[in-house]
């Protein structure tokens, strides 16, 4: 562990060093504030939960607007989210869903690339506090990241007051950052001249106003584990599926052993597919993704296997942190992090040929998918950057179980006659994937014709039936839809009967 005063070389910055109960006085009860944080890192650990007993003792009815890059742990955003009363663009906090499900914090679901942009623009109002982790101050006062970039880059150069959280427990991380900010009109934004994965096109470091900081702590929490469950039966299955998928694209569209930059989602289907990929013939491996994870440290002593990676946030369970830091010095030599404005671009997801793999709730039988939302209005955690790389990809491929079990003990279809909420439509997915199989939306075909190929490679075979039946009594149409409410209560009672029967045990999902 470093000392503070290792970090900040900025000498005469060490004057504005206070304690945490005395820089959250900085932050009034409705102000905007932007923070780092992507995926549980990088996160201020220290300063936002001092924020929340802050509020708790003296300003009980504050009402704060909470940018991040995404995700934070529950540990550092559950306390605070009594006060929230706007949040955006991602999140993962049980206390603050249940407050957004409540109607009492108004919750921005943006595609991140966009989000990142919006707010440097300005359409989110004026940014009050920067809250940003940071590995080390230099001498000109500009600062290195830590483990994430997301939007800190942008809420440090838009925002009035700036606090620097100085995590002296971290490695210093000079080295890992390429930073660049996106054009503000009216000048005309400049063609990002990335055509590799590991090109680099700005600076190590954020500069900035050094005016504008009012306060920096001292932080020695490491991020918050994200914590993988063992691998299931099921998410294996999907990983042999779309590796074989990729298979067949490298016969098909002549890739031979020089697979493109793949994308991969975060959690245990992702982990699954990057651990198949690994076995796979595929050789010298790049990841231009959101987030480098567990799945991805086995590549990196491995020269054969992988080449570079590119991400906006590094983010891993206890024991793939300890390899990270063990091999901190050869990550960062393959390694980039980048703001998610740029980690997410359609321009260079479309140059690099990025191939998009990401995990929806549900799709339907017409190769429309909900990332987002339970039954049509309960928000999870929020679109994240699936939509970014959906868009643009230039293989999309959607990967989810055929079924999910709930808490109450059912068994529901993730193939579905339609999905109540639509995050990607058809236009945005190249192929749909479950254990079962997958099907190819490639070909041009009527919606009808999708939706057979889908019900017979992708749906369950106990609730096959009943999807066909759907197309059966949905009538014409390119993408049929029943609207008969006398037949549709009654396909309706059958699925549920057939969701309370499921003949064999499902993996549980919350």
């Amino acid at each position: 562990m470093s000392s503070l005063e290792d970090r900040i070389e900025c000498k005469e910055l060490l004057n504005k060093v206070v304690p945490v109960e005395e820089a959250v006085k900085q932050v009034t009860g409705h102000c905007t504030v932007g923070i780092s944080g992507f995926t549980k890192s990088g996160e201020p650990k220290v300063f936002l939960p001092a924020l929340a007993r802050h509020f708790a003792r003296n300003v009980p009815h504050a009402r704060i607007g909470l940018f991040s890059g995404a995700s934070l742990s529950e540990e550092v955003e559950n306390p605070l989210a009594p006060y929230l009363g706007r949040r955006g663009p991602y999140m993962s906090s049980s206390a603050s869903r249940k407050l957004i499900h409540a109607g009492k914090i108004d919750f921005t679901d943006v595609h991140l690339s966009a989000f990142a942009r919006n707010l440097i623009y300005g359409f989110y109002g004026v940014l009050d506090v920067a809250v940003v982790e940071v590995s080390r101050v230099r001498s000109d006062g500009s600062v290195i990241l830590s483990s994430s970039v997301g939007i800190s880059a942008e809420a440090l150069t838009m925002a009035k007051k700036i606090i620097l959280e100085v995590n002296t427990a971290i490695p210093d991380y000079t080295g890992f950052h390429d930073i660049v900010l996106p054009a503000i009109h009216p000048k005309v934004g400049w063609p990002i001249p990335i055509t590799n994965v590991d090109d680099r096109v700005g600076t190590h470091q954020v500069e900035i106003d050094r005016n504008k900081i009012v306060a920096i702590v001292e932080s020695s929490q490491p991020d918050y584990s994200v914590e993988f469950k063992e691998t299931q039966p099921t998410e294996t299955r999907i990983a042999e599926n779309v590796v074989d998928f990729l298979l067949h694209c490298r016969k098909w569209l002549g890739w031979n052993h020089r697979l493109p930059p793949i994308q991969s989602g975060v959690g245990n289907v992702a982990n699954a597919i990057v651990g198949e990929l690994y076995k796979s013939p595929f050789q010298k491996i790049r990841f231009w993704t959101e987030v480098f994870q567990d799945g991805m440290m086995r590549y990196v002593e491995d020269d054969e296997k992988f080449d570079c990676a590119s991400a906006t946030a590094i983010s891993f369970s206890r024991q793939a942190r300890h390899e990270f830091e063990r091999l901190f010095s050869r990550c960062r030599d393959r390694l980039v992090l980048r703001p998610m404005w740029l980690s997410n671009n359609a321009e260079l997801i479309s140059r690099l040929f990025v191939i998009a793999m990401n995990t929806p709730l549900e799709f339907d039988i017409y190769g429309h998918a909900n990332s987002t939302h339970v039954d049509g209005s309960k928000v999870i955690n929020g679109l994240g950057g699936s939509g970014d790389f959906f868009r643009n990809a230039y293989i999309s491929i959607a990967h989810t179980p055929s079924v999910r079990r709930l808490k109450d003990g059912r068994t529901v279809s993730c193939v579905m006659p339609y999905v109540r909420h639509i995050d990607h439509t058809e236009h945005d997915i190249k192929c749909l994937c479950t254990e079962q199989g997958y099907a190819i939306n490639t070909e041009i075909r009527s919606g009808r014709r999708r939706a057979e190929d889908i019900i017979e490679k992708c749906a369950h075979p106990h609730f096959k039936p009943l999807l066909r039946e759907y197309l059966r009594i949905a009538g014409g149409g390119d993408e049929p839809r029943a609207t008969d409410m006398s037949i549709l209560q009654g396909w309706w009672k059958e699925y549920d009967d057939a969701c309370r029967c499921f003949p064999a045990p499902a993996q549980a999902v919350a």
